[in-house]
């Protein structure tokens, strides 16, 4: 996985000001954004959701290798599934999702996993993060200007 200009700009500009306790990063890919948050902030549990495999494990790596591995955790499971088991709320969940909703693909499942709407479309991803999140929470995401209109309006 290659890390992008959007996911770098998430995890530097996910406000901190409410100090978290706990954070939940969706489609974590190689952990960037935990490893961001966790360098940024003093949360005590960083879990991370990823799961497409081979990211999964470069994830884990990543996390073992970092000074913050204490606190940093990766499961290997789908969106809805995790949604479903963790009985957690987060004070934080930050989200670099997949956002293309073109018709064309890659030769490259595993790319396109990683880059399309539908591995998890916007119904899921803000159903999890109602159930996942603090009342009090922050959810921090970023998105291309044109899914904006259609995001907000599904959170709403």
């Amino acid at each position: 996985m290659k890390i992008g200009t959007d996911g770098v700009l998430l995890g530097a500009w996910t406000p901190l000001e409410r100090n978290p306790y706990s954070v939940l990063d969706i489609g974590a890919g190689t952990g960037i954004l935990s490893l961001m948050l966790a360098q940024r902030c003093n949360a005590e549990l960083i879990d991370a959701l990823e799961i497409d495999e081979n990211a999964y494990e470069q994830c884990v790596d990543n996390f073992e290798q970092s000074p913050w591995g204490d606190r940093l955790f990766c499961y290997h499971a789908s969106l809805m599934e995790f949604a479903e088991e963790i009985e957690d709320k987060y004070d934080l969940i930050i989200s670099n999702p997949p956002f293309y909703s073109e018709d064309y693909k890659t030769k490259d499942s595993n790319r396109d996993l990683a880059r399309f709407q539908d591995a998890m479309p916007f119904e899921h991803l803000l159903q999890a993060v109602s159930v996942l999140l603090e009342e009090d929470g922050v959810f921090s995401v970023v998105l291309p200007y044109s899914e904006s209109e259609k995001f907000i309006a599904l959170a709403s």
